[in-house]
């Protein structure tokens, strides 16, 4: 009876769905608007960018939308309204320079309620890219945590000493998949993000050795204010670490996928699919501007099936993201390369 009665709910709930498909259908022919909207891009963060040099870089924001609008979609636009914020990124750090921020391209479908033609606007699918910024476009970093102790520490126990360890492993990141150098200036990784930069600036990112990432860590937990945590994972650690012979601590660090000696270190230096890396600080030309643009980063899958899929179902259920698809079944992304400052 209650197999009966969940069969009973599920087809009902499908009905409905049918139904508000039916009552709320597309429409692929409406006429469609861009807009370009700042939100609070140059005073979300108090960076220190001069007045002229977010003027400059507004007009290359806006250089940006018009490589983006050479997608066909945005040809004789229909079917949707597509609404671009411009939002604002964290200050450059030790590793970045110029102006960080984020493009976020809404796709608003247009569809029929009721003889009476809306959009989707609330929170529409959207496609994002980032401006001059690394930050998070790779794999997690190594950092563990250095919240000051709420109890006493053990005896001779140093913040400053354990902080700036704590500091130094959160600055080495993880490739997160396989990379595949597009040529032009593009690179791929994990078949989704890709990176389009300057290719005749040294590489964006530099690999981290063995030695220095496992003896970092080992330092964390010598340094660590719990003595029972640092008696019960340092012995771990250290294990681990007396395995591996002189040659392979000279030899980079790869993220630990598949090497069942060395758990609790969560790094190998046996050659793996995710490097371990630390962004390079040379790849910025400092002689350009802090207005020019030199690197952005966006997703999109190698598997285009998944976006013609994607359409089908949304005609097919009168669904929003239909235009988003479209869009993104279709992107060429070379046409950003002409972006990159040089």
């Amino acid at each position: 009876m209650m197999k009966k009665n969940l069969l009973t709910l599920l087809c009902a709930a499908l009905v409905q769905l049918s139904v508000k498909a039916q009552d709320y259908p597309l429409i692929p022919d409406h006429p469609g608007t861009f807009k370009l909207i700042n939100w609070g891009v140059y005073t979300h963060y108090d960076c220190g960018f001069t007045k002229a040099e977010t003027t400059a870089n507004y007009q290359k924001i806006t250089r940006i939308t018009d490589l983006v609008r050479k997608n066909p979609v945005f040809t004789n636009q229909k079917g949707f309204d597509c609404e671009t914020y411009v939002y604002a990124e964290n200050c450059p750090d030790k590793y970045g320079y110029g102006i960080p921020s984020r493009l976020s391209f809404g796709f608003e479908d247009w569809f029929m309620d009721k003889g009476q033609p809306k959009k989707y606007k609330i929170e529409p699918p959207s496609w994002s890219v980032v401006v001059n910024s690394l930050a998070n476009a790779f794999g997690a970093n190594y950092s563990v945590g250095d919240s000051k102790p709420d109890e006493k520490p053990k005896e001779g126990f140093s913040y400053e000493k354990w902080k700036s360890v704590n500091d130094k492993l959160h600055d080495i990141i993880y490739i997160p998949g396989d990379k595949e150098v597009l040529g032009n200036g593009i690179d791929r990784y994990g078949s989704e993000l890709i990176v389009v930069y300057n290719p005749e600036r040294p590489l964006y990112y530099l690999p981290v050795k063995f030695r220095e990432l496992a003896e970092l860590k080992i330092e964390y937990w010598k340094l660590h204010p719990d003595k029972l945590q640092s008696d019960m994972i340092l012995p771990a650690l250290e294990a681990e670490y007396a395995q591996i012979s002189e040659i392979e601590r000279d030899g980079w660090a790869y993220n630990n996928t598949n090497d069942e000696r060395l758990p609790f270190l969560g790094i190998t230096p046996m050659e793996g699919p995710q490097p371990v890396v630390r962004l390079n600080p040379e790849y910025w030309n400092k002689k350009l501007p802090r207005s020019s643009i030199q690197i952005l980063t966006f997703n999109r899958l190698t598997d285009t099936n998944r976006y013609t899929k994607g359409i089908e179902e949304a005609l097919k259920n009168n669904s929003s993201g239909y235009s988003l698809d479209r869009f993104m079944e279709v992107l060429d992304i070379n046409l950003l390369v002409p972006a990159i400052d040089k």
